[in-house]
């Protein structure tokens, strides 16, 4: 099986650790109208096998989120333009399938800040403006 026609439904990998990231997640997928699934960087069982099959052993592929379509892996900048490109997506057709399931996941997910130092404080306006900075800067894709 292709990684092409393993991700026929968008994956984005986020940071689970992070209440805003979460609340982005949670964000896109309410959008897409569930077309885009999601899965957190450290407590989901998905991305974490995903990421062993699609990334190298050495690439560290927490530094920033993920999108993972038919096309590759586009991460941080790259990854914001496929997330809307994606919710587009859903939104044309209409997915409800899925959202059912979305929605009662996305209810699962909790929104609370796993970093206890001061310095990486999920709701610290210099944290938060650190990560958008971060996200404009970072990029990477990976091709399928």
């Amino acid at each position: 099986m292709s990684f092409s026609s393993m991700f026929s439904r968008p994956l984005l990998i986020y940071d689970d650790k992070c209440s805003s990231c979460t609340k982005f997640a949670k964000a896109a997928a309410r959008l897409s109208r569930g077309w885009i699934c999601i899965a957190g960087h450290y407590y989901s069982q998905q991305a974490i096998d995903t990421k062993k099959m699609i990334f190298p052993s050495n690439y560290d592929a927490t530094k920033m989120f993920w999108l993972i379509n038919k096309n590759g892996a586009f991460g941080a900048r790259l990854g914001l333009i496929q997330v809307v490109k994606e919710i587009i997506i859903g939104i044309f057709k209409g997915f409800s399938k899925n959202r059912r399931y979305n929605k009662e996941y996305n209810n699962n997910l909790e929104e609370s800040c796993d970093y206890k130092k001061d310095e990486e404080n999920c709701m610290s306006i210099r944290n938060t403006l650190s990560r958008i900075f971060n996200m404009i800067k970072n990029s990477d894709k990976i091709n399928f």
